[in-house]
């Protein structure tokens, strides 16, 4: 508790510092205890007038983050398995076609190799194409997007990549973190940005996919037990209504 409180009091005072450590606490202003760290950071919260801010609005958060952590939030996690062998299905087809176009078998995730495949072995190039830090052909989105008219080949990179992602990131890992009674509990940062919203890990619970139609389907993962529903509420352009 204790750790907690300084932790935000350290926060608010440096918030470009997010998600301080328990020695960024301790050692503020050379102190030597937790307990000293936290009167300084209190009375210096004062001098700066942010004790409203500190003990009405971030405070009496404390304990409603740590009932949503203990809660959790139920996944239907045969859904996902589902998922995760019709994306596998597709994922190996479109290796397949890309083979087929390359006219030989490579690793599609590895930038070298596919780099020599585009560059080298098939002649692609256009213009404005960057290099990576090591001098190296880029092959990030970016630069795949200037060579997408060129050839068939990089639509079929950008589909196994988007494919990828959400089965590395999301669909594969996601299982082995919810626990037995069929519950996700992500750890909710109060202090995790600079500009004041929360963030999440293990797994980032606000970044479930939403752009694409596959991205989307990830979330009917997400499921409300028996006698309750899930419920969103978001603002829309929150930072400029605030600045307004």
């Amino acid at each position: 508790e204790l750790f907690v409180k300084a932790k935000i009091a350290f926060w608010l005072l440096n918030s470009e510092q997010t998600n301080p450590s328990l020695d960024d606490v301790i050692h503020y202003k050379e102190s030597n205890s937790l307990k000293e760290s936290l009167d300084l950071l209190e009375s210096d919260i004062k001098k700066e007038n942010l004790d409203y801010v500190y003990r009405s609005i971030e405070l009496p958060l404390i304990p409603i983050i740590s009932d949503m952590q203990n809660v959790g939030i139920m996944v239907d996690v045969k859904y996902l398995q589902t998922l995760s062998k019709e994306y596998h299905i597709e994922l190996s087809k479109i290796e397949k076609d890309i083979f087929k176009h390359a006219n030989r078998e490579f690793n599609v995730n590895s930038p070298k190799q596919l780099g020599e495949v585009l560059f080298d072995g098939m002649g692609l190039t256009a213009r404005n194409m960057k290099k990576s830090a090591s001098g190296a052909r880029s092959t990030k989105e970016s630069e795949l997007e200037k060579l997408r008219d060129l050839h068939p080949i990089i639509e079929e990179i950008l589909r196994y990549r988007e494919l990828q992602k959400l089965l590395s990131t999301y669909i594969d890992t996601i299982p082995a973190l919810v626990e037995k009674d069929s519950r996700l509990r992500a750890t909710f940062l109060q202090t995790g940005t600079s500009t004041g919203r929360f963030s999440s890990n293990n797994p980032n619970l606000q970044n479930i996919p939403i752009k694409t139609e596959k991205g989307k389907k990830i979330r009917n993962a997400f499921v409300a037990q028996k006698g309750y529903v899930l419920a969103g509420f978001d603002y829309s352009q929150i930072e400029l209504r605030a600045a307004a």
